[in-house]
């Protein structure tokens, strides 16, 4: 699957490097995460196709906002949520990479016009605002900061302006590690530790919000050794991080514990299949 989508990529950038609109890059990233059984020489043959045409834009408009409705308001959207595919943003590779959909759908459903993303990782939220920004017209403001890149979002200096839209996907505790930094969510010894610096963090965040903007906190459970694990409980408590608005359920796919074979003499162990993205508003 990796080696078609790579080949797709090839053919679309060498489209795309000649005059064509780069909206084409969507369509290879469409058609591979969609469309996986199309033949690679019909996907060749209808961009090549649509690059000569001159109805290109009148052409990719019918396919919606982004090519196959990648970037249009999800007017449904509800407390319970689900993306089998990830979509095409940021790093697949990633290690507990979330889909862009529902970062798509919050900053679309609440008109935001800046985005901060603190842990930003593979680059999925700001790919998001990039796609937006492009196939609706608009401008958004887009920030992001990493651990990796030095900024530590416990002590790390907060931007200067506040942002419509903080979403945070925080480590899972110790489910991922990232690295050996000790400032690292994913390094904490015990859950009282872990939940220390997550509300910690989150109540600097809230400080990046606007006045009426939203902050989304995108989080799992756990089980170990036995126990389950609701890593989201602290932040129902917290009375510093606005008022809770909603709790969104976001089913899981692709998991590495996807493969994990449960024994059939325990059956408490449920495997995990699903996240919470909590809407606090300030």
């Amino acid at each position: 699957m990796v080696e078609i989508a790579e080949t797709i990529k090839t053919l679309i950038l060498e489209i795309v490097s000649g005059s064509s609109a780069c909206h084409v890059r969507e369509i290879h990233l469409q058609v591979t995460g969609l469309r996986p059984e199309v033949p690679q020489h019909t996907v060749r043959a209808r961009l090549s196709e649509m690059s000569r045409s001159e109805n290109l834009e009148q052409r990719l408009k019918a396919f919606g906002n982004g090519l196959y409705g990648l970037y249009d308001e999800n007017k449904e959207l509800c407390s319970v949520v689900s993306y089998p595919e990830r979509g095409p943003w940021g790093d697949a590779s990633y290690r507990g990479n979330c889909s862009g959909y529902l970062v798509k759908d919050l900053i679309l459903r609440f008109g935001c016009k800046s985005v901060f993303d603190p842990a930003e990782g593979s680059g999925t939220v700001r790919d998001v605002v990039a796609g937006i920004n492009q196939f609706h017209r608009k401008s958004i403001d887009y920030e992001g900061k990493d651990l990796r890149q030095g900024w530590d979002i416990l002590t790390g200096t907060l931007p200067e302006r506040q942002f419509d839209l903080v979403w945070y996907h925080p480590p899972y505790w110790d489910i991922v590690r990232y690295s050996d930094d000790p400032k690292d969510l994913s390094n904490c010894q015990n859950l009282e530790e872990f939940e220390l610096k997550l509300n910690r963090s989150v109540e600097r965040l809230f400080q990046a919000v606007n006045p009426g903007g939203i902050l989304a906190v995108l989080i799992g459970d756990k089980r170990k050794d036995g126990k389950y694990y609701p890593l989201f409980r602290p932040l129902l408590f917290n009375p510093r991080i606005g008022e809770l608005k909603a709790i969104i359920i976001k089913a899981q796919h692709h998991c590495r514990s996807d493969s994990a074979h449960y024994r059939a003499n325990n059956p408490f162990l449920i495997p995990i299949k699903h996240e919470y993205c909590l809407v606090f508003r300030k």
